[in-house]
């Protein structure tokens, strides 16, 4: 028994629940539906929590302090993750790093790695929605938002909070084999692996327009399926295009190609999910002009097809 591998679960205050959850079943105590898939008496590691009393969780917790003795450190999502995080864990999680222990976090459970000061130089990942706030805490984190999760040796991440099952069976093929992560994902009904990433579960996330360039911003979005060039664009503003071009960047901090390429995406995704248009039909409802180039750009933006993504998001009528 001491030769198992040590697991220990950082349980936090505003612990994501399904991420605790999927931690727990990965890689505790299995469950007896487990024997009629794979005859395993046991788990192969041994699984301890960690947290402060009042924390609600699944079993007996013990002290922070135990994470910095373990094999593995786990730190699920949390629902706040810019909170501060007290001392005695941050250092635990630090020293655990120091000795070599393999630091797992999920979803947001990477910003507490970041708090940890064991990220810097790694490539990480974490919810999209929480992109840009992860690269304002931690600068020298190479964030890949886009990622189901990222294995960087030491360091494996997470996205969002279904990923950490995603993560989970990676971690569970690397230590025991394909066969045995695929019948946990039996258990589980999941897949052994999901294609893509996150960036087709994106959404733009609009902020208020309240800039100079205001109007004309908000009659772009109005007009997609129109050629929005710089010209077009600048002979509605009743502005030259250099002025627009400069304007546009310090406003929206992207070039106004970039800008409506991503407009258009969304709003093909959104036809994609809510409307019966053929793809083609689509692809000029939402300015593309062909449907190759719809094709193309959903590809780069989403990391899927436009069909596939229709399949995954549009729940077919009967």
């Amino acid at each position: 028994m001491a030769d198992r591998h040590r697991v220990a679960i950082a349980v936090l205050g505003g612990t994501m629940a399904l991420d605790l959850a999927v931690a727990v079943q990965a890689f505790g105590r299995r469950p007896t539906m487990f024997d009629r898939i794979r005859p395993e008496p046991e788990s192969p590691y041994d699984v301890v929590l960690c947290g402060r009393a009042g924390v609600p969780t699944f079993g007996e917790l013990l002290p922070m302090a135990e994470l910095a003795t373990a094999d593995t450190v786990i730190v699920p999502g949390v629902d706040d993750p810019l909170a501060a995080r007290d001392a005695e864990t941050l250092e635990a999680i630090a020293t655990a790093a120091g000795d070599g222990a393999r630091l797992i976090s999920l979803c947001a459970g990477a910003f507490v790695l970041g708090y940890a000061g064991v990220l810097d130089g790694h490539r990480v990942t974490t919810h999209w929605a929480l992109a840009d706030d992860f690269r304002a805490e931690f600068p020298r984190v190479e964030l890949a938002e886009h990622e189901l999760y990222v294995d960087d040796g030491q360091v494996l991440t997470s996205g969002g909070m279904l990923a950490a099952a995603d993560l989970c069976l990676h971690v569970l093929r690397s230590d025991h084999g394909q066969s045995y992560a695929n019948d946990m994902s039996r258990l589980l009904v999941s897949p052994p692996h999901r294609a893509g990433g996150q960036a087709q579960y994106t959404k733009i996330i609009e902020k208020p327009l309240t800039g100079g360039l205001a109007p004309v911003l908000a009659w772009m979005l109005e007009h997609l399926d129109e050629p929005l060039s710089l010209q077009y664009v600048a002979d509605h503003a009743h502005m030259s295009t250099r002025t627009l071009a400069r304007r546009f960047k310090a406003e929206t901090g992207q070039s106004l190609l970039d800008w409506v390429v991503m407009r258009r995406v969304e709003r093909a995704r959104e036809l994609l999910e809510e409307s019966d248009l053929t793809v083609t039909q689509i692809a000029y409802a939402a300015g593309f002009g062909s449907t190759e180039s719809l094709r193309r750009h959903f590809l780069l933006s989403s990391g899927t097809s436009p069909g596939a993504y229709r399949a995954t998001f549009k729940l077919a009528a009967g």
